[in-house]
């Protein structure tokens, strides 16, 4: 008889658990995190972000949250806004650094600017988690999950996103509330609008049409 009987499924949880990561460090994820790690030195910001990846879940190396997030942070301080968003995750979750609400809010707005969406999202989600009617924090929330709702495509929406957003709308109390709400939307709007690439002009477009032009 077994005088361990409840071992056996933790057990089988740790040997899972390291078959899982044993599949993650084959020589072929070994050879990629290496090309990541040897482009991420030579200062490509996408390598950089990848090699951060690859230290946070382990592939093709131990995990290390630790140099994942100096490979984020170097990557988001370039001024890529995936990376952005992964340190200020990383703050919320205060996962391979201390959670630090002031700093996660900090750079899910540098990327929530340059129009990722999930950033703008997990902005709304922290300014409308304790709203209890607290005005600077509904208008936050507010114009961040309106933000969201504005430039996300249907594909990128989902139930929980449309719940939270009826949420926000029902909690409004007077059209003050509301009015500060919609004109702080219309900032982040402006701001969103300057971080984008500027539109190259079509040169079609723009040379006039010789046979229309004046004899």
């Amino acid at each position: 008889m077994n005088p361990f009987p409840a071992m056996r499924p933790l057990l089988l949880l740790l040997l899972l658990a390291a078959a899982a990561v044993a599949a993650e460090n084959t020589p072929a994820a070994e050879r990629t995190f290496q090309q990541y790690k040897e482009a991420a030195e030579k200062g490509d910001p996408d390598a950089m972000h990848k090699l951060g990846a690859a230290y946070e879940h382990g592939m093709g190396t131990n995990r290390n949250l630790t140099e994942a997030m100096r490979w984020y942070r170097k990557a988001a301080e370039t001024g890529l806004a995936v990376a952005q968003e992964e340190i200020g995750q990383a703050y919320l979750r205060g996962e391979g650094v201390g959670a630090n609400p002031q700093e996660a809010v900090r750079w899910l707005e540098k990327a929530a600017l340059q129009g990722r969406g999930t950033a703008q999202f997990a902005l709304a989600e922290y300014y409308g988690g304790e709203l209890r009617f607290v005005t600077s924090r509904y208008v936050e929330a507010y114009a961040w999950a309106h933000l969201f709702a504005n430039h996300s495509p249907a594909a990128g929406k989902s139930a929980r996103h449309d719940a939270f957003l009826r949420t926000i709308d029902n909690q409004l109390v007077d059209k003050l509330m509301l009015a500060d709400a919609q004109k702080r939307l219309a900032e982040l709007e402006k701001l969103l609008e300057a971080n984008q690439p500027a539109k190259k002009k079509d040169p079609a477009k723009a040379a006039p049409d010789p046979k229309g032009a004046k004899k």
